[in-house]
């Protein structure tokens, strides 16, 4: 190497790719010598534009872009980065910690990340949080279990890095580009403005956002183990477990607003209802357990929890610009598993939400049995036929209790 930059054989080695493949790439005018050496710059361009190349994307046609200047490479260096890769192989690295390399292989492809091949060199970055598998295996978790851990943490961590991308193209960019800037300048404008600025902002918020939620499930299991201990001592009586509650909530006619005003419309009315509903379950002790474009299934601690949320639903929807909600709540067990709540319970609730009209919250049987209203009143609604449910349910309608 030279002491200012790179030789073309120094460039080759750095970037992995012949050295007639450096050359082309100066002769098209993508590198360029600088005081007869590549500049470092160069190692991160090269391998950008030569992994477009090999995506189909041809390297001369990237050249007349950029000559005319509709393709900037300002912001090469981050699709040219590789993070290092260690000496080992994944097959060499599961003889190591005592796995087999077929597990390592099922937990990339529950991770949602490219399936390893047996002689890939494992990137120094894997190698150390694989090594965590076998501390697992000797704590006796199962490679079912393992497996469950890894898609719940792949799918979630893939949404959050795939709406990054999205939010960095939409709200990021379009500035930029409003300013008068073509695309590829207004994408180095964004990084070069917010995403040089940011550094690794994204992971060190999704690090921090983990330990926060985590504090709040930890605490409630550590609260769960000492009730149990003071209990088998015999100095303390758990206090009797609560019934859960669910509630599902719609919009009145989304349907029909996305077909006369469109998806962006439509689109905008989900972002309004997500805002609204967390903060509404933040209220009540609740939790947004999914969103499904124009509803929402939460989980509730309590049924009266669960109601009064869903009757400030109905308040605040026409307020926040949202069509008229309609909700149904469910009181009784249900099985979490992986995130999402699932049971007959969480059936019904469903079932009896698609029977309230607009501005109406529905309960069923189940919730009366739990439920003393306080700033609401319940009504009989009367008998309906309940999908999946055999023989008419009588179902309840509460309101707000003016006096």
């Amino acid at each position: 190497m030279t002491v200012e930059g790179f030789t073309e054989d120094e460039l080759a080695e750095r970037v992995g790719a012949a050295p007639d493949r450096i050359r082309m790439l100066a002769e098209l005018g993508i590198l360029e010598l600088e005081d007869g050496a590549y500049p470092r710059r160069d190692v991160l361009r090269a391998r950008f534009v030569l992994g477009l190349d090999a995506m189909g994307i041809d390297a001369t046609a990237v050249a007349a872009a950029f000559a005319s200047g509709h393709l900037t490479l300002g912001y090469a260096e981050f699709g040219g980065r590789r993070p290092p890769r260690s000496e080992q192989t994944f097959a060499e690295l599961g003889d190591e910690i005592g796995i087999p390399y077929i597990l390592l292989e099922r937990m990339y492809v529950a991770f949602g990340l490219p399936r390893p091949q047996p002689d890939e060199h494992v990137r120094e970055e894997d190698k150390r949080l694989l090594k965590i598998v076998p501390v697992l295996f000797g704590a006796g978790v199962s490679e079912g279990e393992i497996l469950r851990l890894a898609r719940v943490w792949g799918d979630s961590a893939r949404r959050v890095a795939q709406f990054q991308s999205d939010y960095l193209h939409r709200s990021i960019e379009e500035p930029f580009r409003r300013r008068g800037l073509n695309d590829n300048e207004a994408f180095e404008a964004a990084l070069r403005e917010v995403g040089v600025r940011s550094g690794r902002s994204g992971e060190e918020l999704l690090g921090w956002l983990l330990r926060r939620h985590s504090e709040v499930f930890e605490t409630e299991h550590l609260f769960e183990h000492v009730e149990t201990a003071l209990e088998d001592a015999g100095v303390h009586r758990r206090a009797p477990a609560q019934v859960e509650a669910c509630a599902f909530a719609d919009l009145s006619g989304y349907t029909r607003l996305t077909e006369e005003a469109g998806d962006e419309v439509a689109a905008d009315v989900s972002v309004k209802l997500a805002a609204l509903v967390n903060d509404v379950a933040s209220r009540h002790r609740g939790s947004v357990v999914k969103l499904l474009g124009d509803g929402v299934l939460f989980h509730f601690k309590s049924p009266h929890d669960a109601v009064m949320a869903s009757l400030e639903i109905l308040d605040r929807a026409p307020a926040d610009g949202l069509p008229p909600a309609h909700v149904g709540v469910n009181a009784g067990p249900m099985i979490y598993e992986e995130g999402d709540y699932f049971g007959r319970t969480v059936n019904i609730a469903a079932r009896i939400a698609s029977q309230a009209g607009p501005d109406q919250v529905f309960v069923g049987e189940d919730v009366l049995q739990h439920l003393t209203p306080t700033g609401f009143r319940v009504d009989e609604a009367g008998a309906f036929a309940l999908k999946g449910i055999e023989g008419p349910v009588t179902l309840y309608e509460a309101k707000r209790d003016d006096s």
